[in-house]
């Protein structure tokens, strides 16, 4: 009994909880609405406050494809009422145009790089940003990196900075790559859950997160092939920006402890004596040589500009303007049926966006940006058909792919015009599998029965009844005919004969590099490279016609329209209570286990298919 009134105690107070908050938020957005229209409410039109200082990139967050529409809001929200610090989700292409308008801007005479509060990002995106600090070089300002301490992917975009000042109690936290994934075998066996798996094809690993309770030895061999690759990438980048060898980066077990003892374990020293760092520094050495460089403020500290306020100020890349255009519209995220939201890409939005694109006149090709692992089997083909309808109305679709486009951002991508890969991106993951989960068991052990009556075997389908083998039999067809289908469209876009193409699918993880070897991608290289090619194939097709070619371009990102911020609230507010229900129920459930989880919850395929790479699990 006192376990019951506990259990209504704490769903009180997650209700009490939530109201108050809400009322907050309300409170907070009409000061806030008020204050927008006090200070003449176009802030696009407010000059930048800037006095020969520099630009610090201040990344508080993670690095997506798209930002929040209403960061600055959030910003606002948890850095000055509460006083906490959330990660924001910021858009890689917004530091990187803020990086390219700072080269010309005469205010701007540098780049500071503080990544405190830096959560990291997909490697080719954290590439993508290093080129742009390379092309910033070229204007001859300094490019300084600062911290306490550097996590891995902190360290990794701070080593293309030109100095790197470490604090004396502090450390670089390199170690290289680990991949991990959860298994759920002995999860469903002790919930007494029967998972029914489809598959087809000799590789099928691809589904064993549901069937083992650890990586089966084909699926480490494919797994250790590309890590291997990935953090060799890595380590080169960072060895070529410190000017040191590759091998010094995180050297081999035995040398690195008899280095690190040799510095009797102190990490700061050994971070300059590796010549990972430029100099190791108090805070207030460093500060004053932030003052040497760009002077000082009213404030005591180096002249500078926020990252996030001189993004504010950048020209608007959702904007369409010009006779030629190029649409970019991105598929970020689990690929589900329906509207997208921050976690996932919808069919609905995208097809949408998509028609927008193929029934402008003035958009000559589309670049399809691609960020996701896949997902429901009907929402990519939906997709790749509004693509191919794209091409047919003669606009080329270049894919431009991101940290990741496996399994169903691959059957999306298979029948485009061209696709560039990084060479860091995962892609390939190309299979199909069936999923259906039922709890005939535990229902029973709970004492719960379901019985009916239907005219069919296959109309008697319920999650508390094991699946008939007429039901098996329909989803492993299904399934059959699914891979084979895949393997029909990328032998179609890649040139290839099926064969060829099995051989290297099966759902077999590739990075990019190993990628173009094999013949799914065109050509490595960042979005840039996917945007010239795009232009090439444009003006290919009008030459072809007779017609000139073009020579200006305006590029621009077709996104959902939003609603508006109350709604959007509410929606962060759904999200924030199911996100925090366990712990305010006093559940304990890891972060890993609560985001695999809540991904699989979301699968919403009307036939239970999917084109999913379950083992591109997480990089640390």
């Amino acid at each position: 009994m006192l376990n019951v009134l506990k259990g209504l105690y704490q769903v009180f107070r997650c209700i009490r909880e939530f109201v108050l908050s809400l009322f907050f938020i309300l409170f907070v957005l009409v000061l806030f609405a008020l204050a927008s229209v006090m200070s003449g409410g176009d802030k696009k039109n407010a000059p930048i406050i800037i006095e020969q200082g520099a630009l610090t990139l201040n990344l508080d967050g993670y690095l997506a494809d798209n930002h929040d529409e209403f960061s600055e809001f959030n910003r606002f929200i948890n850095e000055e009422l509460t006083g906490q610090r959330e990660p924001l989700k910021i858009s890689t292409f917004d530091v990187v145009q803020a990086i390219a308008m700072a080269k010309t801007d005469d205010r701007v005479k540098g780049l500071v790089l503080d990544l405190a509060y830096f959560h990291g990002g997909d490697v080719p995106s954290l590439q993508y940003i290093g080129e742009a600090i390379e092309d910033f070089k070229t204007a001859q300002k300094p490019v300084i990196a600062v911290g306490n301490y550097f996590s891995q992917q902190q360290y990794y975009l701070a080593s293309y900075a030109d100095k790197i000042y470490l604090n004396r109690a502090g450390f670089v936290d390199l170690h290289g790559l680990s991949y991990s994934n959860l298994y759920f075998k002995s999860l469903f066996d002790k919930i007494e859950a029967v998972p029914h798996i489809f598959r087809f094809g000799t590789y099928k690993s691809a589904v064993e997160p549901f069937m083992r309770n650890d990586m089966s030895p084909e699926a480490r061999q494919n797994a250790q092939l590309w890590l291997d690759k990935l953090w060799r990438n890595m380590s080169q980048d960072i060895a070529e920006n410190r000017h040191i060898k590759a091998e010094n980066v995180v050297p081999e077990t035995a040398r690195f402890l008899a280095e690190y003892k040799a510095v009797k374990g102190n990490d700061a020293h050994y971070a300059l004596k590796q010549q990972l760092v430029t100099d190791i520094l108090t805070q207030q050495e460093i500060q004053k040589i932030l003052v040497q460089h760009f002077g000082k403020n009213s404030e005591g500290s180096y002249n500078s500009i926020d990252f996030f306020d001189y993004v504010s100020q950048l020209p608007n890349r959702f904007e369409k303007e010009g006779l030629h255009r190029i649409a970019v519209i991105n598929v970020e995220g689990a690929i589900m049926t329906g509207d997208s939201d921050d976690q996932t890409a919808g069919s609905d939005t995208i097809v949408s966006q998509l028609k927008k694109a193929r029934q402008d006149d003035k958009v000559k090709g589309v670049i399809l940006r691609i960020n996701s692992p896949g997902g429901s089997a009907m929402a990519s083909e939906l997709i790749r058909q509004e693509v191919e309808n794209v091409q047919s109305a003669g606009k080329p679709v270049v894919v431009s792919m991101g940290g990741m486009a496996a399994s169903g951002g691959y059957w999306i991508a298979a029948t485009s015009d061209k696709i560039v890969a990084q060479p860091t991106t995962l892609t390939g993951s190309i299979g199909i599998f069936g999923l259906a989960v039922t709890f005939e068991k535990t229902a029973k052990k709970l004492g719960i029965s379901e019985d009916g009556i239907a005219t069919s075997p296959l109309a008697n389908q319920s999650a508390f009844k094991t699946l008939s083998k007429e039901q098996g039999d329909v989803i492993q067809i299904g399934i059959e005919n699914g891979y084979q289908r895949f393997l029909d469209l990328v032998s179609r876009g890649r040139k290839m004969t099926t064969a060829e193409v099995d051989k290297i699918a099966q759902g077999q993880v590739w990075l990019g590099e190993s990628a173009l070897e094999k013949g799914l991608v065109d050509k490595l290289g960042s979005f840039n490279d996917a945007h010239e090619l795009l232009i090439d194939l444009i003006n290919e097709k009008r030459k072809a016609k007779g017609k000139v070619a073009i020579e200006r371009f305006n590029t621009y990102w077709i996104v959902e329209q939003r609603d508006d911020l109350l709604s959007q609230l509410m929606r962060d507010f759904k999200a924030q209570i199911g996100g925090n229900m366990a712990s305010w129920l006093g559940l304990s459930v890891p972060k890993k286990m609560e985001s695999q989880l809540g991904q699989l919850a979301k699968f919403n395929d009307p036939q239970s298919r999917y084109l999913y790479c379950l083992n591109c699990g997480t990089l640390k």
